[in-house]
């Protein structure tokens, strides 16, 4: 090892001890953990459960667009919230409700009152929850480590997420082959109490002097969305990560019919194919978290969104499930250069006492991802579902090819740490 590639690996050791060694910052990331975890659970175990019940690739992506519909509708206004209270009391209210809301539904698959508009309901009630990720609990992730250890915290944040996506279907594949949907909502049940004891263990912020100003909600919305036209590097991020909703991520809502329908897999498999693109997904996590740097942030946005929807093109053409495996490997290692960067590029371009308002319209930009899940849906119903995921990839991968040409001096540009001010 050269005297310049020890230095390196120091540094990136030094980080990592740094952002461990902060108790907030664990308690956040425990609680992303929690609930990413239990969030994709649900979409495997929803999906395979809703799919037996109805038969209709359309209803899976309807209950996908029930969760994920409260982030486009309510991402900006929670996170002008969040820049207005305290956001350890909203975060832990919101995971406590939804503990009590996952315990009835337990009860009511225990009790076999289970009806398809209880599920419609829970998946709205939990899609609430994720839309607070962002603007709240990010933002806070932020605010907790400083300039110097965003991109690391931020790395082992979605490594660990991304290693949430690896046991939650796992779990979920496994509940539904043997104990059924109610294991899955218990669990559900105690990782949301969990993760609220962890939120009111944070230590008491107040919000910024300058976010208590009661300037209005839209004056203030406005100000959020300002910042945002005025900077081409947001701007950029957020369009890609529109596209990415629309036309990337929705494939997942189709893996359960894919594998039942053309793979001819059951529902543990069917949770494996999932799990593997989680596994690619926190391989590629770690590496960011250890060697990415401010230079290189928009570069490796970039080729990770090109090249996970190149992965998912490849998916949908895949006739077996153990060539399907490997392809979803890689979407996995690709995607988290897209999932990583979002958020660290969003959060150091974006002044402390804005940044929940700006992370609350990445939020929204996040919640097109109902239209792509309708979009997916209908064209399974009337193409298949292979091929409604081939039609989104393509359209995809243009739009955010298209994208990068337009403003070519996106992949030059340079995130500045000087934008954190404290």
């Amino acid at each position: 090892m050269t005297t310049s590639s020890s230095a390196q690996a120091s540094r990136a050791g030094q980080r990592f001890k740094s952002v461990m060694s902060n108790p907030s910052y664990r308690r956040l990331w425990g609680i992303g953990i929690a609930s990413t975890t239990m969030r994709w659970m649900e979409t495997v175990a929803l999906g395979i459960f809703v799919f037996e019940l109805t038969g209709s690739p359309f209803w899976v992506a309807l209950v996908g667009f029930l969760r994920m519909i409260p982030m486009l509708l309510l991402g900006p206004t929670i996170g002008l919230i969040s820049d207005r209270v305290n956001r350890k009391i909203l975060m832990g209210t919101t995971l406590a409700t939804l503990s009590v809301v996952y315990l009835g539904m337990t009860i009511l698959v225990a009790t076999d009152r289970i009806e398809l508009w209880h599920i419609c309901i829970g998946a709205t009630l939990a899609g609430v929850m994720w839309a607070t990720d962002f603007p709240v609990r990010r933002a806070m992730i932020g605010d907790a480590v400083g300039p110097e250890g965003i991109s690391t915290a931020i790395g082992i944040d979605m490594a660990s997420s991304n290693f949430a996506r690896v046991i939650g279907p796992l779990g979920a594949g496994a509940f539904l082959a043997t104990l059924g949907v109610q294991a899955a909502y218990l669990t559900g049940t105690i990782l949301f109490a969990i993760a609220a004891i962890l939120a009111f263990s944070l230590p008491l912020v107040a919000p910024t002097a300058r976010a208590q100003q009661s300037l209005g909600y839209f004056a203030n919305l406005a100000e959020g969305l300002r910042h945002v036209k005025a900077d081409q590097i947001i701007v950029v991020t957020l369009l890609i990560t529109i596209v990415m909703n629309i036309f990337g991520f929705p494939y997942q809502h189709m893996v359960p019919v894919i594998g039942a329908e053309t793979l001819k897999v059951g529902p543990l498999l069917i949770g494996i194919l999932l799990a593997t693109e989680g596994f690619g997904a926190t391989m590629g996590s770690l590496v960011i978290a250890l060697k990415a740097r401010p230079g290189g942030f928009t570069k490796i946005y970039a080729a990770g969104s090109v090249l996970f929807l190149i992965a998912i093109l490849g998916f949908s053409l895949m006739p077996s499930f153990w060539m399907a495996l490997p392809i979803l490997l890689i979407g996995g290692f690709s995607m988290s250069g897209f999932a990583t960067m979002q958020s660290i590029i969003v959060i150091t371009s974006t002044p402390t006492e804005i940044r929940g308002r700006v992370l609350g319209v990445l939020a929204a930009s996040i919640g097109t991802g109902p239209l792509g899940a309708l979009l997916v849906g209908g064209l399974a119903v009337w193409w298949g579902a292979n091929n409604a995921v081939t039609v989104i990839s393509i359209a995809g991968l243009t739009l955010t090819v298209i994208s990068l040409l337009i403003w070519p001096s996106y992949l030059r540009s340079s995130v500045k740490k000087t934008d954190f001010k404290h």
